[in-house]
C-alpha cells in the first residue's frame, strides 16, 4: 500500500525568488559596511604612522638641541634635509627662574593632499646655554687657579 500525500502536507522544496533577493540584500548590505571599516582602518593606521613620524622627529629635534648640535635660537619652518614632507619650528622663552628656558619644538607636515596637516610639539625646560657655557668657563678658570696656587706654592708635600 502506498501513501499519497495530501495536499496539505505537501513540503515545498528550495527557496522562492523573494528569499533569494533578500539573502543578497542583506549579504551586499553586510560587504559595503566590512568595506567602509577597511577603509576607515587603513585611513586611521597611516594617520598613525605619519603621528609617530612627526613625534620622532619632534624628539630627535629636541635631543639635537639639548646636545648642543642646534642652537637654542627661535627657528620657523625649517625643512628637514632627509624629509622635505616635514617643517620644524623652534620658540624659546626664559623663565623666572635665572638660568632656565623653555624650549618648544614643533614639528608640521607639509605637501599633503590632508585637510588638516599633522602637527606635534615638544616641550621642555633646559639650562640655558649661554648661562651653561659661563658657567664651564669659570669652573676652567677656578681649576687653573688653583693648579696656578699649587705649582706657586712649590708643590711641596711636607714630608
Amino acid at each position: 500500500m502506498r501513501f499519497r500525500r495530501s495536499s496539505k502536507t505537501w513540503r515545498r522544496r528550495g527557496l522562492t525568488l523573494l528569499e533569494v533577493i533578500l539573502a543578497i540584500a542583506i549579504l551586499g548590505g553586510c560587504l559595503a559596511v566590512i568595506g567602509e571599516l577597511v577603509r576607515v582602518g587603513s585611513r586611521h593606521a597611516s594617520e598613525a604612522r605619519h603621528l609617530t613620524k612627526a613625534q620622532i622627529l619632534c624628539e630627535s629635534t629636541m635631543e639635537e638641541i639639548v646636545a648642543g648640535i642646534l642652537p637654542a635660537e627661535a627657528v620657523t619652518a625649517s625643512v628637514y634635509e632627509n624629509d622635505p614632507d616635514w617643517v620644524y619650528s623652534v620658540t624659546t622663552n626664559y623663565l623666572d627662574q635665572e638660568g632656565l628656558i623653555e624650549v618648544r619644538v614643533m614639528v608640521e607636515q607639509v605637501n599633503t593632499d590632508a585637510l588638516y596637516p599633522l602637527t606635534t610639539s615638544l616641550t621642555r625646560w633646559m639650562m640655558d646655554p649661554s648661562v651653561a657655557e659661563m658657567e664651564a668657563e669659570m669652573d676652567l678658570l677656578e681649576a687653573g687657579s688653583t693648579t696656578t696656587d699649587a705649582a706657586a706654592s712649590g708643590g711641596t708635600s711636607g714630608l
